[in-house]
């Protein structure tokens, strides 16, 4: 199998909304050769430069004590005492899959 055939495999598997271990049952492979496969996609992969999101400030049905951030179908409401590495970790998450 070349490159391309495993690169292809391991998008396939990612777009599937299953787990890699599930993926690999349904398809006949073995995980522990998909998870080569994947960790050699990562290495290659190119970093993707940063893009900013276009903000713009409406009047919001927020508390006064509070920031509501909108993207698309997300909003995302952080109010006084949020904690910021869990913030990050939730834009994150909504980045990869907006």
């Amino acid at each position: 199998m070349n490159k391309q055939e495993r690169q292809a495999l391991v998008t396939e598997c990612r777009d599937s909304g299953m787990t890699a271990k599930a993926w690999c049952e349904t398809k006949g492979i073995e995980y522990r050769q998909y998870l080569g496969w994947a960790t050699q996609v990562n290495r290659e992969a190119q970093p993707i430069p940063q893009q900013w999101a276009d903000v713009t400030v409406a009047q919001a049905e927020c508390v006064s004590d509070e920031i509501k951030l909108n993207c698309g179908k997300w909003t995302i409401c952080v109010g006084i005492g949020f904690n910021p590495i869990l913030l990050a970790d939730v834009l994150r998450v909504v980045d990869s899959v907006c």
